[in-house]
């Protein structure tokens, strides 16, 4: 080897805060259950952590207590004719047939349940560890030093948000129903009726909103199985001041091969000139 570059684990740690710092995403997407159709849109974003430089023949960059957070803003909207029974007052119309008027009615009112939207914000952070590898790559007119992901496991569990969804729903719900006049005794009834359709598909709409955060934070290049992140650059060709002062000429060398490993809690580079 012809030159050797170290950094130290403090300085792996702020190579690794300027990654992070640009690191967030957010992604939509829509589903109905039934009576229920649901949109949410996720937001992500990584911060903190702590890097650990663990010795080769391992070369392992392992970063500790990274913070994953964000929120998922849901869109919940409700046919509540899909779910509540047909209510007519009275419940039965009598009709006649009058001489020389033709077929005739009591009166009689049915109502027409309304569709209701229901926005609902449902904040999650986890503190997650990653392992990476390192890899060298010819970068075109760069050499790069390159951070993989080893595959892991991440689970963002919203169930202990159903409550709060309940709750949310069931103040929408009362809401719509008591603008509805001449069913004021039978509010409750049809609440519960709502959130016992509800109940049965809820925590299906939740694995779904956990699953979709799991996919977005690996649409984060850091967590990205199949993207290389580079964390140190080098151009290939390197200019030299002369040893012979001001008067002799820069001269420019080619690196030509550069390996990378973890000696001493330090993220080494090795280069050879052309």
């Amino acid at each position: 080897m012809d030159a050797t570059i170290a950094v130290s684990e403090g300085g792996a740690n702020q190579l690794m805060q300027k990654l992070l710092a640009g690191e967030s995403i957010s992604k939509s997407d829509s589903a109905s259950w039934g009576p229920f159709t649901v949109g949410y849109n996720v937001n992500v974003a990584l911060s903190g952590g702590t890097i650990e430089l663990i010795d080769a023949p391992l070369n392992i960059i392992r970063l500790h207590n990274l913070n994953i957070s964000g929120n998922v803003g849901v869109f919940f909207t409700i046919d509540l004719g899909q779910i509540l029974p047909t209510i007519c007052i009275p419940p039965f119309q009598v009709c006649v047939d009058i001489p020389f008027i033709g077929e005739v009615c009591t009166p009689q009112v049915c109502i027409t349940w309304p569709s209701i939207t229901v926005p609902i914000n449902l904040p999650f952070s986890v503190n997650v560890s990653a392992d990476f590898g390192l890899s060298v790559r010819d970068a075109g007119t760069n050499w790069e030093v390159d951070l993989l992901v080893f595959p892991f496991s991440l689970l963002i569990d919203l169930s202990p948000m159903a409550t709060v969804i309940l709750n949310a729903i069931e103040s929408a719900i009362d809401g719509a129903l008591n603008n509805i006049p001449l069913i004021g005794g039978l509010i409750a009834w049809l609440v519960n009726m709502v959130l016992g359709a509800l109940n049965s598909v809820l925590l299906a709409i939740l694995s779904t909103f956990s699953s979709f955060v799991h996919d977005v934070i690996l649409l984060l290049d850091l967590f990205s199985p199949t993207i290389p992140v580079p964390l140190l650059t080098f151009a290939k060709t390197q200019a030299m001041l002369p040893a012979g002062g001001p008067s002799d000429p820069e001269v420019d060398i080619t690196i030509a091969a550069l390996g990378a490993s973890i000696n001493d809690h330090e993220l080494v580079a090795t280069a050879d000139f052309a």
